[in-house]
């Protein structure tokens, strides 16, 4: 029963996946609130395991309505959603791209890089927008790939991420011929 369980959590990563790679950019306001909700939720888990109350019914309720909380004011404060949003989907992507050995100086890396980008996305919206969401999906289908195939390694890891980065591109192009369509028809 597990490896149907693990099959079924795969394909939802795919799809979600997808759809962000393909869809992100008419599904904006909808990508940014999802990201905002799991920021809460990911705080509030933070937060409760500092107290060592991070397992049970209770917890799981509370980093709930706090994940609800923050995806309510990320869908009504466009811009510093966005801001904050992109800043968190490239904090959180980062680690499946680049990796320091040296945390701290990682961490740094990390935060610098999520707000420079976040304030391009706000100078740049639609292309760093289409570009994040991409990153994102293809971040998503990488990590369905590792859960279905756990010991990948070398030649098939990189396949695996010349895969990603061409639905990347694709995705991108995709996005971005859409937005073009849209705004000037």
């Amino acid at each position: 029963m597990p490896e149907l369980l693990t099959v079924i959590k795969v394909v939802i990563m795919f799809l979600i996946g997808l759809i962000f790679i393909f869809e992100g950019y008419n599904l904006e306001r909808i990508v940014i609130t999802i990201i905002w909700f799991l920021l809460g939720f990911g705080i509030a888990r933070d937060i409760l395991e500092l107290f060592n109350y991070s397992t049970g019914i209770v917890p799981l309720v509370i980093e709930t309505i706090v994940g609800l909380c923050f995806a309510s004011v990320g869908y009504k404060i466009e811009r510093l959603a966005l801001f904050i949003a992109i800043g968190y989907a490239v904090f959180i992507a980062i680690p499946s791209y680049l990796t320091i050995s040296n945390q701290v100086v990682f961490f740094v890396v990390r935060i610098f890089l999520a707000i420079f980008i976040a304030l391009l996305a706000l100078r740049f919206r639609v292309l760093i927008y289409a570009l994040i969401v991409s990153l994102l999906g293809a971040t998503i289908i990488k990590q369905a790939i590792l859960i279905l195939f756990p010991n990948i390694t070398g030649g098939l890891m990189t396949a695996a991420n010349i895969f990603v980065i061409v639905l990347v591109v694709i995705g991108l192009i995709s996005q971005l011929e859409e937005h073009r369509r849209v705004t000037f028809n």
